[in-house]
Formats: structure tokens, sequence, C-alpha cells
């Protein structure tokens, strides 16, 4: 039970911070760009984060999922970092005066598409792990 609640705060972690890492071959400042104002700084990370946490729902599925579907736990964190990444490391906030409201959609794209990918993936593997398993039984039967 530890280790699961470790490796969940651990994978929710990892998702907010990927946004601010994608940025760092920007500079500090393009990094900042992500920061509330001074005023705000608190409530501000509060809801970024809030928001950002998304893409971390359908990684800490797959996570407690891991000892059976191994190979869905690496596609699924493989899948949301590369979303992640995709998004974020290029998306100029300053750009537009409504370029902030990105930052409510792309984890909100990033979680669907990551649990859909997770989805069909699980899918796939547990039916290869049954029929590999049938096949298996088969064999030790003769």
């Amino acid at each position: 039970m530890k280790k699961a609640i470790l490796g969940s705060l651990i994978v929710l972690a990892y998702v907010n911070l990927v946004p601010y890492a994608c940025r760092m071959w920007r500079g500090v400042e393009w990094v900042a760009h992500y920061l509330p104002d001074e005023g705000h700084r608190l409530s501000g990370l509060f809801y970024f984060s809030s928001f950002a946490s998304l893409p971390a729902v359908p990684l800490v599925v797959v996570l407690l999922l891991r000892k059976r579907l191994p190979v869905t736990f690496a596609v699924s964190i493989l899948v949301a970092t590369s979303l992640l990444v995709f998004w974020h490391h290029n998306y100029d906030i300053a750009s537009d005066a409504q370029a902030a409201i990105g930052l409510i959609f792309i984890p909100v794209y990033a979680t669907l598409i990551t649990a859909v990918v997770s989805g069909f993936t699980a899918v796939i593997e547990f039916l290869i792990r049954r029929n590999r398993k049938i096949a298996n039984n088969d064999v030790h039967s003769i």
C-alpha cells in the first residue's frame, strides 16, 4: 500500500514538472512565463497544478496495474510524456491574451489521449497474455 501511494505521488510530481522541464532549453525566463504573478503565486500555482495534474490520472491507474500489464505502463508513460513535451515545449503564453486558455486544454487533451492509448494497449496486452497462457496450458496437457 505504501509503495502504491509513493508511486502515485511520484507520478503526480513527474506530470507536474514535465511542462516546466521541457521549457528549460529556452532559459529560465521562458519557464517563468508559466509561473503566476507575484501577488497570486500560491493560488495561481494551485490552479495550474490542478489542471496540470490531470494526465496523472490514467498513469496512476496503469501504475496500479503494472504487475499485470507492464508494457501498458511503459507505453502510457511514453505517450503522456511525449504529448506534454510536444505541446508545452514551444507554447508561447505571451503571444495572445487568450493563450493562457491552452494551459487548461493541453492537460485535458493529454489525459484523454493517454487514457485511450492506455486502454487500447491494455486490451491488446491482456489478450496476448491470455492467449499465451492458454497456449502454454495446451502444450503442457499433451
